[in-house]
């Protein structure tokens, strides 16, 4: 398994191609605003069954109310929130907010489609150690919980790859390694810098390796490198 690919790279210098201006199906200002304050809401609830019903299909389609509850429980209480700003484009609209937990505020980004469900979003990392990010990531993928996973990665690789996409790239890791076993070690190769690096050694039925994990400054996942079979040679994520 000499062959690595990026299974997630940024894609993002290419920019936008396009001509002029396009009609949009985005919520109005106002609109994503009232949109966002309702999720808020329901995340402070702590309404699992709330929060479900307002994540788009695809989303929806890739996990349960339950692996709501067990999301919220596990990040803790909500004692208030604030929108501080609002974004629409094309497609879809940004809610940008501040949480307000028990340790403190923590930015929180939502992206929703044009009919106010959730698309996905990114919470300050900035607290918790790229080491215990790295473990989640791959803990949820390997569990099944790719919502969970795909909401560790950069608002902009969230726009990139959808969770059936994410979802199948695991699946086809485990066609070369066999099936996942457990999470053997985590060294951090490389932290503080533009780029950092994380390398989890993971067990598989056939094969351990490594599973390398790359993030900002801020903590969020820009990247993620999977062994390639030398025989099936793969391409980066456009």
């Amino acid at each position: 398994m000499n062959l690595r690919v990026p299974l997630l790279a940024m894609a993002l210098a290419c920019g936008l191609q396009g001509g002029g201006a396009l009609a949009t199906s985005a919520l109005q200002p106002a609109q994503a605003r009232a949109a966002g304050q309702v999720l808020l809401d329901a995340l402070k609830r702590n309404d699992s069954q709330a929060v479900f019903d307002l994540l788009s299909p695809d989303l929806q389609k890739l996990t349960t109310v339950e692996r709501v509850r067990e999301r919220l429980q596990r990040q803790g209480t909500i004692l208030g929130s604030r929108i501080t700003e609002v974004s629409t484009g094309v497609d879809d609209s940004t809610v940008e907010a501040e949480l307000r937990g028990t340790s403190g505020s923590r930015p929180l980004v939502l992206v929703l489609d044009g009919r106010g469900r959730l698309l996905g979003w990114e919470l300050d990392q900035q607290d918790t150690p790229i080491r215990q990010i790295a473990n989640n990531f791959i803990t949820a993928l390997s569990q099944g919980r790719v919502v969970e996973a795909r909401s560790l990665l950069i608002r902009s690789l969230q726009e990139e790859i959808s969770p059936q996409d994410l979802l199948n790239r695991w699946k086809n890791l485990e066609k070369l390694t066999g099936t996942f076993q457990r999470l053997r070690s985590t060294v951090v190769a490389s932290e503080g810098g533009p780029q950092q690096l994380v390398l989890v050694t993971t067990q598989f039925q056939r094969v351990t390796d490594n599973l390398f994990v790359i993030f900002d400054p801020e903590g969020h996942i820009i990247g993620v490198d999977f062994p390639e079979d030398p025989a099936q040679p793969g391409a980066p994520l456009p």
